[in-house]
């Protein structure tokens, strides 16, 4: 089983990495578990009492593409009363307000409304083209939000930016050094991307293999979540469940969603499977035992056994513990 000294140890080990290379001594935010992020329209009320029952990791209540210009002003002043309420009364997983882009007319407005609420936990910043973007909105939680939410307390408003341009994937690293205590996560938005620097998107997705590399590379270098493009085929669950799969396997920690009936195909892909956690466990189990007894590597069922396949374990175990699900006790026997 995954004892807590080893879960404390890695994470111990995770954010001072990530810190040094960020260059100041707060620590990386604690992962969130967000292995679908959902979008609903601001501007429409039916949706928004419906999400309160989503099961989604994170519910992002979208203030932009959703929304046509004219239903702004509405639009937030209905996210606005729907996150000022008790935090009991809104979805089980993190609340999200996704505001409008730095230099829109917008972003100041949706800020000034979104922070004075009590109950939301991250804003989600569009076209996040420079770490200055990251800077201002962390200068707004700053002045507008409650102090235990301003500097890293007990529950600060986290940042996830989204990458959307050729010349945000070229300042990436910039960007995801800046807002101290406050940026958790990068996110592709595959559209916007392509669109910016002239891909064609297909459904082999190659042409992106690149950029969402790229994304989740930098992310892990410094200590933050990184979340997959939108499965724009949203009737079909097949491919969503092959697209989801894919964006586990390059290292993408969780996926957008657009409808409420992907969520379940998502949060299925982005969990390690009972058999994926019992091998983890038998790994870690042998990796300890044979190391307790001046073994180095060794095999087991057939493949050889080392530090980065034990960190791999540790890794599935992680992501087992956060999601909730079971982590069986392995003994002598079981190796």
């Amino acid at each position: 089983m995954l004892t807590a000294t080893t879960t404390r140890t890695a994470s111990r080990a995770l954010k001072a990495t990530a810190g040094a290379r960020r260059g100041y001594t707060t620590e990386p935010l604690p992962p969130v578990l967000r292995r679908a992020v959902l979008y609903v329209p601001g501007s429409n009320p039916r949706m928004l009492a419906k999400s309160i029952a989503s099961p989604a990791d994170s519910v992002a209540y979208d203030l932009e593409d959703a929304v046509a210009p004219s239903a702004k002003p509405e639009a937030r002043r209905l996210v606005a009363e729907l996150l000022d309420q008790d935090r009991s009364k809104l979805p089980q997983g993190e609340v999200v307000a996704r505001i409008n882009a730095v230099g829109t007319g917008f972003e100041e407005a949706d800020l000034d409304d979104i922070l004075r609420t009590r109950s939301v936990q991250a804003i989600m910043l569009p076209k996040t083209n420079e770490p200055d973007h990251i800077d201002w909105v962390v200068s707004r939680i700053r002045a507008l939000a409650p102090p235990e939410k301003q500097r890293g307390g007990a529950s600060p408003i986290r940042i996830i930016g989204m990458i959307e341009s050729a010349i945000a994937m070229v300042r990436i690293e910039e960007i995801a050094q800046a807002g101290r205590g406050h940026l958790d996560s990068l996110l592709f938005a595959a559209e916007d991307y392509c669109a910016d620097v002239g891909l064609a998107r297909t459904d082999s997705r190659t042409e992106l293999l690149y950029p969402r590399s790229k994304l989740v590379t930098t992310a892990r270098a410094f200590g933050l979540g990184s979340i997959d493009l939108v499965c724009v085929n949203y009737k079909d669950a097949e491919v969503l469940r092959l697209e989801s799969e894919e964006g586990r396997r390059l290292g993408f920690t969780g996926k957008q969603a657009i409808h409420p009936n992907q969520v379940d195909v998502i949060q299925r892909a982005y969990a390690p499977s009972e058999a994926a956690i019992r091998k983890a466990a038998r790994v870690k189990f042998s990796f300890e035992y044979h190391g307790a007894k001046g073994t180095g590597a060794y095999g087991l069922d057939g493949i050889m056994i080392d530090a980065p396949v034990y960190k791999q374990a540790l890794n599935t175990l992680l992501l087992a513990q956060t999601a909730g699900l079971d982590i069986p006790t392995i003994t002598e026997k079981d190796i």
